[in-house]
């Protein structure tokens, strides 16, 4: 057993106090604040927040904590991610909120607009190709920097934005893919914002996977690009995410697994510049390095990654050490927490930290280096009291064929953990997509009313290296749901479960490994909650919006990737509204009315089957979309969800 759980019981036996219930509305209320960036001067922070089905930006001014403008994006969409052109204009990606499929169509539309909330304009629409910013451009107030990818070229080009007129001007200096059938993926600046490293795939020969290789372009001391081939162990091209440069611009760290003999886990790597020796710093066994740690001038200080909590590695480069001891002083400041720094002012005076944990889903603070002092900005969501919320414990485990796997247990305040009522609550997704240790509002609530919430980060989730994602493809309803099988069955097991109160409960792909659970496993669960899942998989693919447009190869290649074939009889065989005789539980269906990721008639067709098979089902439909935004929908929802969970597994 886990010597922290050990613990934890031991702490726990020791007395027990009755939690309070606290109403499902503090749960339920949207975050206020979600992430931050400091304007150059230190004077603003642009911020997102939830309202309604979307994710807003705010820009607030500092000196009077108030509200300038905000920035609508459209019903179910969402700032993917934003940027301080200069002291006055902001840059914005927003995207469609696509949930569980991959397929899905962001429609991306690159915004700008001014802090009082004029000269707003669209600045690229990604209809026929791409852009990602690569830099803000120190000293240039008018353009930023972006490669430029069309949709159906795998190579980038250098490009200038005007953020004011929309003008994109092709910029010299992109480096030339040497292979024929080869592109590049991406171009990193240094600190300067000199292009100085380039990262190629080449696939080779087409026909043959392979031979596909990897290579960065270098930018030497004579400002000319040079080649390196990364070397490779397996057949697979080895992946390079890149991370950034150091203070002198002569060292690039970048996260990789292309010293691997197998499609693992990314380690973090430092290649030097002048001598073109790449050097490995470290790799987790388990898990993916996640991103960089960057100091004032936005160096690579470490990087961080998570087996179960948040972890940090550091660089041993003296010329980082204040960076990194200043780091390290923010987390002995919030113990128990985790940390995420913003960008700096152009002075290297003023950061904004964001504190999370399992029991905070955020507080900000503006953080003056010079005088050592931070300032309470605001919380995501200042109605939650942290004393009162419940502990978030990870776990590891393996599976019935011996892979292992991570997940964690939220674990009701005032309950001794033995034998407790428990819900299964699969994250949507799936692929690529992981659940991770910090505040989860509705695993918070399960846990508020006593229930034991146990969320498991089965096969073909990410974080865990490409193996461990692609053991998941095509297992949709056989080893994905063999899984979240074993990981009840090993809190059982422990004894943390009573083995006779147990139900899942999940939204999206959650919804339907939820009902699939009664499928495939009937005697193991004692009730089900799905959730805005789809139980007709062909129903699915030809409504929902995620491949309206799409042709048939391209639906089909998502068909075979979750299932792993186009066969009728293996697609009803995985659509739990064909097995709906095989239910033995009571199922209680719950679905928007406007969803377009996953259309409710898929509800419809599983409500029809089951009733047709005289098996006990309940319903709650809203006109809300994929998942509920409306409040009072998730509120009257989860009403309706605990008076269920207390008819067939208790309190």
């Amino acid at each position: 057993m886990n010597k922290t759980i050990v613990l934890l019981l031991s702490l726990l036996a020791v007395a027990f106090v009755q939690a309070k219930e606290i109403p499902i509305e503090d749960f339920a209320k949207k975050s206020q604040f979600k992430s931050t960036r400091i304007s150059p001067d230190g004077e603003h922070i642009a911020f997102t927040y939830e309202e309604g089905s979307e994710v807003k930006l705010g820009i607030m001014s500092l000196t009077k904590k108030e509200l300038l403008t905000s920035f609508d994006v459209g019903p179910e969409r969402e700032v993917v991610y934003f940027y301080w052109a200069n002291n006055e204009r902001v840059v914005l990606l927003a995207g469609n909120i696509t949930g569980w499929l991959d397929g899905a169509n962001k429609n991306y539309r690159l915004m700008a607009g001014n802090i009082d909330g004029t000269k707003r304009k669209e600045l690229w629409d990604f209809q026929r190709s791409g852009l990602r910013i690569i830099s803000t451009l120190d000293g240039d107030d008018e353009r930023i920097l972006t490669t430029k990818s069309h949709w159906q070229d795998d190579d980038v080009k250098l490009h200038y934005l005007d953020v004011y007129k929309a003008k994109l001007d092709y910029a010299p200096d992109s480096p030339e893919a040497v292979g024929e059938n080869a592109g590049i993926s991406s171009i990193s600046v240094d600190l300067n914002d000199v292009p100085r490293v380039a990262v190629e795939y080449d696939l080779q020969d087409k026909d043959d996977s392979s031979d596909d290789i990897s290579r960065l372009h270098i930018k030497n001391k004579f400002d000319d690009w040079t080649v390196l081939q990364l070397p490779k162990s397996r057949d697979e091209v080895p992946n390079v995410y890149p991370l950034g440069f150091n203070v002198d611009n002569n060292k690039f760290y970048f996260a990789s697994n292309h010293d691997l003999d197998h499609n693992g886990v990314t380690g973090l790597f430092v290649l030097d510049i002048e001598t073109q020796q790449i050097e490995k710093l470290f790799r987790h066994p388990d898990v993916d390095i996640s991103g960089a740690i960057r100091g004032a001038e936005g160096e690579v200080i470490g990087a961080y990654y998570e087996p179960g909590y948040p972890s940090y590695y550091y660089l041993s480069d003296p010329a980082v050490a204040t960076e990194v001891k200043f780091h390290k002083s923010l987390r002995a400041s919030f113990k128990g927490a985790d940390i995420t720094v913003s960008n700096y002012s152009d002075d290297g005076t003023f950061t904004v930290v964001r504190v999370t944990s399992d029991k905070n889903p955020g507080d900000f603070y503006l953080f003056n280096r010079e005088t050592n002092k931070a300032e309470y900005i605001t919380s995501s969501m200042p109605h939650i009291k942290t004393k009162e919320m419940s502990v978030v414990e990870p776990f590891a485990m393996n599976a019935r064929d011996g892979l292992k796997m991570y997940g964690q247990m939220t674990i009701p305040n005032g309950k001794e953990l033995k034998d407790l009522p428990m819900v299964v609550f699969p994250h949507g997704g799936p692929y690529g997509v992981a659940d991770s240790w910090g505040f989860d509002w509705r695993a918070q609530l399960m846990a508020n009313r006593g229930y034991l919430v146990l969320q498991l980060n089965y096969r073909g989730s990410g974080n865990y290296g490409e193996d461990f994602q692609e053991a998941g493809y095509g297992e949709w309803g056989t080893k994905m749901q063999d899984d979240l099988a074993d990981a009840t069955l090993w809190a059982i097991k422990q004894g943390y479960a009573d083995k006779d109160r147990v139900c899942m409960h999940g939204i999206s792909y959650g919804g339907y490994a939820s009902m699939h659970a009664a499928v495939r496993h009937p005697d193991l669960y004692q009730c089900v909650i799905p959730e805005a899942g789809l139980y007709d998989i062909e129903l699915q693919w030809d409504k929902a919006d995620s491949f309206r447009n799409a042709s048939e190869a391209y639906k089909n290649s998502y068909i075979i990737q979750s299932f792993g074939s186009m066969e009728k009889k293996v697609l009803e065989e995985r659509s739990p509204a064909f097995n709906a005789d095989k239910v033995q539980v009571p199922v209680f269906l719950i679905h928007g009315e406007d969803d377009v990721r996953v259309p409710i008639d898929n509800a419809y067709v599983m409500e029809e089957a089951l009733k047709k098979a005289g098996k006990e089902v309940k319903t709650y439909y809203k006109p809300d979309g994929h998942g509920f935004h409306v409040i009072d929908y998730r509120i009257e929802s989860f009403e309706e969800i605990f008076d269920f969970l207390e008819e067939h597994i208790g309190k």
